[in-house]
């Protein structure tokens, strides 16, 4: 055998056994002596052979428990040869006197097959997922396995049915067992014989293709979205139809030898969901081919994740504050709270090096969490001593807002910190609503209703409509640094940030330009009639320390 395993040496040791005993089963029945002399015992020839049958049927189970594929037929070819070696002797001897060890072969031959038997149905059970009929994670690791370790050519696709915890959210889980079936029924009609499916998880499927036609183009044929009509029974019997999008995505490994001596089933399936996780920015085609960029893109993606579970663990992350002014007088509005990292060594990381990479993750909920408790901490004695209105901003995350939790979360950490909710203010962005709109909505508005201002950051990026945005409780619109760099160089720019600043008054709210940096954009803002203005020309993000002594000052000056 190619690879000598443990299991391959009990195996090779039972099968010596077995053939042992049946070659001096053979040799005892050519015998005719009665009796064996053993020291001062007589032992009946008889007995000789029934000891011989029975080590010989409990070698023949411990092969099949062994392996019940290759033990069984070894198991099933000694057991044939020895029935028909006695039945040859009976026939030959016109005797029956070994029809004892004929009972016995038959019985152990009865027994090696319910045993056989048994442990398909194990296997198969244990390697199939029970709602699309594939494999599922434990065959996938096995066949890949063999693959690498029998220096076989293959490639794996890894397909994911998008939006299926959304669907599931909101249709129920029937509905997402029924686009399992029908995904993996679609994805079987470009299968060929040798191709085998399996079930990763709720909604990715993986596919190991056979050496043959481009697996590329195949996928083609099926990685386009359609809309189909699922029939689902209801507990009462009653049968409904819903309609839903069925839209997939695949990332492809190519997997050729000589492999590198790390490559495993596992490390092949990451660098397929590499790829995969490429295809959801991607409009139409949905299909990515693997290669070592992404997987040093994958790899600074797990250090970045690193880094945060470190820095929320040992308190890396600290706070800093951006002031706001009112555009006419030059008053302190409020500040606007932005996360900073400070190693163990004293460097910064900067928020670019792993916001990214926490939301591609549930970590962001995490530091979200972790901003709000603590700028509500800080500025708690601040807004209980101050007379003017005064918000604290803080920005959250398309996924926190998104989340079902979000509300009693915040309410728990508002209840901690008793800070009221008049002088907190969440900024979103236009992206929030393309995450999860109906629980972004309705998170909204519960807010709303417990005094917290919602602010709509980077407005002008596209996710949002105009009717969207006249049905949800807004309180501030923020233009985007990118409409503000040019506002006095170019007179389109300075038309449609004068259109927002319109568009924002009549729907109630107010606005706030960021990123200001020039005394000549905030005359044009001014002029615009802008309410707010954020950015360096009048104040750079400061400590807390230094934010608290600016709300001790008065005057700021114009």
């Amino acid at each position: 055998m190619r690879h000598l395993t443990r299991k391959n040496i009990r195996l090779i040791i039972l099968t010596l056994l077995g053939i042992a005993c049946f070659m001096l089963l053979s040799y005892s029945g050519k015998e005719h002596q009665p009796f064996y002399q053993l020291g001062n015992l007589r032992i009946p020839s008889s007995t000789k052979s029934g000891v011989l049958s029975g080590t010989l049927s409990l070698i023949c189970i411990l092969l099949v428990f062994t392996d019940y594929k290759i033990g069984f037929k070894i198991a099933l070819s000694i057991n044939i040869l020895s029935v028909s070696n006695l039945l040859f002797g009976m026939i030959k001897t016109h005797s029956i006197v070994s029809m004892p060890g004929m009972v016995t072969h038959t019985v152990s031959l009865i027994t090696l097959v319910t045993i056989y038997g048994f442990y398909k149905k194990l296997s198969i059970s244990n390697l199939t997922d029970y709602i699309s009929g594939q494999g599922n994670r434990r065959n996938y690791v096995k066949e890949v396995t063999e693959h690498i370790e029998g220096r076989k050519s293959f490639t794996l696709a890894c397909v994911e049915l998008e939006d299926f915890k959304h669907i599931t959210d909101i249709y129920g889980i029937q509905v997402g067992d029924a686009l399992i079936k029908k995904t993996s029924e679609k994805l079987k009609t470009i299968l060929n014989k040798n191709d085998k499916m399996f079930r990763i998880t709720g909604s990715t499927l993986a596919i190991l293709f056979e050496p043959g036609e481009s697996p590329e183009e195949r996928l083609k044929s099926v990685i386009n979205s359609e809309t189909i009509t699922i029939h689902i029974e209801s507990e009462n019997g009653e049968q409904t139809e819903t309609t839903c999008t069925l839209s997939l995505g695949a990332g492809i490994v190519y997997s050729h030898p000589p492999y590198n001596f790390t490559k495993t089933a596992s490390s092949v399936l990451r660098d397929a969901e590499t790829a995969l996780a490429r295809t959801r920015n991607m409009s139409e085609n949905k299909i990515c081919i693997f290669n070592e960029k992404m997987q040093n893109y994958d790899l600074k993606q797990r250090e970045a994740e690193f880094l945060v579970k470190e820095a929320l663990k040992n308190n890396y992350f600290y706070l800093v504050y951006q002031p706001q002014f009112t555009t006419a007088e030059k008053k302190l509005r409020g500040f606007e709270t932005l996360i900073r990292c400070r190693k163990p060594d004293y460097s910064i990381v900067s928020p670019l090096d792993f916001i990214p990479a926490a939301e591609k993750s549930n970590l962001i909920m995490k530091i979200d969490d972790f901003v709000l408790s603590t700028a509500m901490k800080e500025f708690k004695p601040i807004v209980d001593n101050i007379e003017d209105d005064f918000l604290i901003s803080i920005n959250i995350s398309a996924k926190t807002m998104g989340s079902k939790d979000f509300i009693s979360r915040i309410t728990d950490i508002i209840n901690e910190t008793r800070f009221p909710t008049e002088c907190l203010e969440l900024e979103i962005t236009e992206y929030s609503f393309a995450e999860s709109m109906e629980t972004t909505i309705s998170n909204i508005k519960q807010l709303r209703e417990m005094g917290i201002q919602i602010a709509l950051d980077d407005f002008g990026t596209g996710y949002t409509s105009i009717k969207q945005l006249m049905m949800l409780p807004i309180n501030i619109l923020k233009v985007d640094k990118s409409l503000i760099d040019d506002i006095e160089t170019n007179q389109n720019i300075r038309d449609v940030v004068d259109s927002v600043i319109y568009m924002g008054h009549i729907m109630n709210c107010e606005v706030i330009s960021e990123g200001v940096e020039k005394e000549v954009q905030i005359d044009i803002l001014r002029e615009h009639k802008c309410d707010f203005i954020q950015g360096f020309v009048w104040g750079k993000p400061v400590d807390f320390e230094e934010a608290k002594n600016m709300c001790g000052q008065e005057e700021f000056g114009m």
